[in-house]
């Protein structure tokens, strides 16, 4: 099954790996994204890379580039943000609208943070959100380590916010 579109949030170098810490799975991760990357691209279908911009991610710094692993590419689609939700304050409603997008695939970084409000907030706009069971990571926190925080937001989302796939 394939969403319209697949969207690909916060891959960036300096969101994988916080100091020291990386991302809890992140060679998981990385290699389940690009499966997922390949096989949009094999099926013609868009793709759209988000990238977070803030103080400790400052555009075209090494910290706020995609990461290595995953192939992005001049005719992929690119939205910069400054919030958690991707939709605020940015050209993605409107690249979304441009594309007929209708459906939309969510993987990326972090899922406590801009995974949930983007995913929450597309679908009150009447998206139809897929997404499959652990293409979102992130760190350990001081209430639940980011195995446990995943699943709470996943279960959280299953059948209210997003169905997986």
């Amino acid at each position: 099954m394939f969403a319209d579109v697949l969207l690909v949030i916060d891959l960036q170098n300096g969101v994988l790996k916080d100091g020291e810490q990386e991302i809890w799975h992140r060679d998981e991760l990385l290699e389940a994204i690009t499966s997922r990357i390949d096989t949009y691209r094999d099926n013609h279908i868009p793709i759209i890379f988000v990238q977070h911009e803030d103080e400790l991610l400052q555009a075209e710094s090494e910290e706020w580039q995609l990461v290595s692993e995953i192939d992005h590419r001049g005719s992929d689609f690119y939205v910069k943000k400054r919030h958690a939700n991707s939709f605020y304050q940015t050209n993605l409603l409107k690249v979304l609208t441009k594309l007929n997008v209708r459906s939309i695939e969510f993987c990326g970084a972090q899922t406590d943070y801009c995974i949930n409000a983007s995913l929450e907030f597309a679908h009150g706009l009447g998206f139809n959100n897929v997404m499959k069971h652990g293409y979102s990571s992130t760190y350990d926190n001081r209430f639940m380590t980011a195995d446990a925080t995943i699943a709470f937001f996943e279960n959280l989302w299953r059948e209210r916010f997003v169905k997986f796939i």
